[in-house]
């Protein structure tokens, strides 16, 4: 049995990545080191929401 190619989202010029793991859950990466955070402008923002709501939508579907 063949598994499903992990579709991976970048957002925020890829500083963070998100995807749907085993179709259990969302995982999300955060680029850099020591927690230090992830700044977001307007779009970015808007474009993180939208893509957790997407996968969120995705979850639950599955």
């Amino acid at each position: 049995m063949s598994k499903t190619p992990v579709q991976i989202h970048r957002v925020a010029g890829g500083d963070i990545v998100l995807w749907i793991d085993d179709g259990q859950s969302i995982h999300m990466k955060l680029r850099g080191s020591n927690l230090d955070p992830v700044e977001l402008n307007e779009d970015e923002a808007e474009s993180f929401a939208q893509t957790l709501t997407l996968l969120a939508q995705q979850l639950r579907s599955s």
